[in-house]
């Protein structure tokens, strides 16, 4: 049996690929591990992948496509992961597969799927199977099944459907023993086209806590599970001498419970010169482990800390000691180990003042060390499977607002489809909450919005509004209240904060529209290809969009650089010269942005393009004598992403300094 296995649909909050989410599914290839050593093929498809290689089209065509390239090599089977963020796009491409190729089976599993397996199987007839839980023991078996036509009647931990009816096997196939795992089979995914220096790793499996807004034990269960240092250390090994990787993040969500099992890891994998992370509470971390981490390579360590209210922390039952947090954070410093504290707000009792603590909390950890920690603030997203969801389930209302933990709609019939179905897409709804949910939303926007400076920038910011982060974040959610809150007027707010100020205003009001510039040049589409213009002519160059020019400014980089690294006071930064010229934009390679310290000829071209114009047009600006070498510099703004060709563009204006040029 030909089987293709399917990746997550996966975008940001902007609903936008991003380069950080191309990895190969570890779940997946664990799987595939399993196949292999049957007489089964199999595939592995990443529709991400496909969006980054220009394949696809992120609009509502999509779903066809991956469809179509799913189909290709005529598979016998296609199976699908699903998180509830995505179960959407699932259940979509599912449909085009069977529309094309009715006979195609089609499984299901993940985490959305075996919590709520009774009501997919029932409303969605385009899935065939689902498995619930691991499924590495029964993968091969079912395979073997299904390819001979066999009763499924005794295959434990399935659904299946057979005729009009569906049967559920009524027993689970249980919890595996990470340490009999195949090691995964990294080389179905290109890692040497992506030129990918660190990988996921999957280090255990398993959660013994019981929060209530969390579906992981639900799925993995609460057999806590880490594989031996032994096992997990050699596939490190492996992947280094195959793809010349020492740089690894290491998948569990509480790495640190067992200490002994955490120390015998250090110890093995301390000769190897390896950096590496993990998740972990902070709780189940001390100074003197730390500081053995740190020893073994660990360069960062995610903590999901979810609220600074410790009246919160016992309602959700994370009951972390929110004392621990600067004392944790202060040793992870001293030890060289970057931190990511990871917060939730949203939950149905929250208050004001819940949500002032969890803002301090962020504030706290960003006075410790801007430069070493990252925060996180994320809306709270029901889960299946959860006691909150199991109290909660007819409170859930539904408004569209698209989170980092949902995938936007990409057909004009999906929002009145997750709206009327909140029992299987709950991940696209929240729930009834005490404050506003206007409240929630703003606060979560803006704080991405102004993160977005970057941590240090955002401490000298402060500092210069003498504001802390839930003050400038409740100001600036004030200003805003009236209007949709967009990254752009959430800068537009903190901009006229920065004017009230007369003292010191051009220098941090210049490097704040520094960092917008890259959010905004992150946030424009990419230009992949040239249109082809009617009965030959040439074609015209426009400015790519999201491109910011800032002319004859002082050395904004090395500025920011010296605040990074705490080279100086910010105050006595000296920004007399004026000499200096830079361009935002967008790379034509990948999601990022990038900085392009330009000559004065350069700024001349772009000042002449305000409008969309022929490439000799251009150059009949300048003397004759000029005219190769600038031929070649807008050959160079063309190939780096700063310019495009277009058969007939609209007019996008040049961005000069936070403002447009026309």
């Amino acid at each position: 049996m030909r089987i293709a296995f399917a990746q997550n649909f996966l975008l940001d909050s902007a609903g936008l690929p991003s380069d950080y989410i191309l990895y190969p599914h570890l779940g997946l290839i664990s799987l595939i591990a399993e196949v292999e050593k049957s007489r089964h093929i199999s595939r592995l498809y990443d529709p991400m992948l496909q969006l980054h290689r220009g394949q696809l089209v992120l609009d509502g065509s999509i779903y066809d496509e991956v469809a179509i390239q799913l189909l290709e090599g005529d598979p016998s089977a296609v199976g699908f992961t699903a998180l509830g963020c995505n179960f959407m796009a699932v259940v979509k491409i599912a449909r085009q597969i069977k529309r094309r190729k009715p006979k195609t089976l089609i499984l299901l599993g993940g985490p959305h799927s075996t919590v709520l397996e009774s009501e997919i199987m029932q409303k969605f007839t385009d899935f065939d199977v689902l498995v619930r839980g691991e499924a590495e023991q029964i993968i091969v078996p079912l395979l073997d099944a299904l390819d001979l036509g066999k009763d499924l009647s005794a295959m434990p931990g399935i659904s299946y459907r057979d005729g009009s009816h569906v049967y559920r096997s009524p027993t689970d196939a249980g919890v595996m023993d990470v340490d009999q795992l195949s090691m995964a089979a990294f080389h179905f995914y290109p890692i040497p086209e992506l030129r990918m220096r660190s990988m996921r790793v999957e280090a255990g499996r398993g959660c013994p806590f019981h929060c209530t807004f969390c579906s992981t034990a639900t799925f993995f269960g609460r057999k806590y599970r880490v594989k031996a240092a032994g096992k997990l250390v050699s596939e490190l090994k492996s992947l280094n001498s195959t793809y010349n990787i020492s740089d690894f993040s290491l998948q569990h969500d509480l790495f640190t419970v067992n200490r002994r099992k955490v120390l015998e890891f250090c110890e093995e994998v301390r000769p190897c010169s390896f950096s590496w992370t993990c998740s972990a509470r902070i709780d189940c971390v001390d100074s003197a482990l730390l500081c053995e981490m740190a020893r073994s390579g660990c360069r960062g360590i995610y903590f999901g800390v979810e609220t600074g209210s410790s009246t919160l922390q016992e309602l959700v039952k994370k009951r972390l000691d929110i004392n621990l947090l600067q004392p944790t954070l202060t040793s992870a410093k001293e030890f060289g180990i970057n931190v990511t504290t990871s917060f939730i707000t949203g939950f149905p009792k929250e208050t004001v003042s819940d949500l002032e603590a969890t803002l301090d909390c962020l504030n706290s950890c960003l006075r410790i060390s801007p430069t070493t920690t990252s925060l996180q603030l994320h809306l709270l997203t029901p889960e299946p499977g959860t006691a909150l969801y199991q109290e909660n389930r007819n409170l859930l209302l539904y408004d569209g607002h698209i989170s980092d933990f949902n995938f936007p709609p990409l057909a004009g019939d999906e929002s009145a489809f997750l709206r009327s179905n909140p029992a299987v897409f709950m991940n696209h709804h929240f729930y009834r909450t005490e404050l506003p949910r206007e409240m929630f939303v703003g606060v979560t926007k803006i704080f991405s919005f102004l993160y977005a400076l970057g941590g240090p920038l955002l401490r000298v910011v402060m500092e210069y509004l003498d504001m802390t982060l839930s003050k400038l974040v409740f100001t600036i959610l004030f200003r805003c209240a009236k209007g949709e809150i967009g990254y752009q007027g959430v800068f537009r707010e903190l901009l006229l904060l920065i004017d009230e100020r007369k003292v010191g205003r051009r220098f941090i009001r210049r490097l704040v529209e520094f960092a917008f510039a890259h959010l905004d040049a992150r946030q424009a589409k990419t230009i992949t290809t040239a249109q082809s213009v009617p009965n030959g002519s040439e074609n015209v160059i426009s400015v790519a969009p999201g491109t910011t020019i800032f002319r004859n400014t002082f050395d904004i980089p090395s500025v920011l650089d010296r605040i990074h690294d705490r080279v100086a006071n910010w105050r006595t930064i000296s920004t007399r010269s004026t000499s200096h010229s830079f361009v935002v934009h967008r790379g034509q390679i990948g999601y990022e942005s990038k900085t392009l310290r330009v000559g004065d000829d350069v700024g001349i071209i772009l000042d002449l393009l305000s409008e969309p114009r022929q490439k000799k047009w251009i150059l009949g600006k300048f003397p004759i004598a000029d005219a190769e070498a600038t031929s070649d510099a807008i050959d160079d703004l063309l190939n780096r992403g700063v310019l495009f060709e277009c058969a007939a563009a609209a007019n996008r204006p040049l961005l000069f300094a936070g403002g447009p040029v026309t």
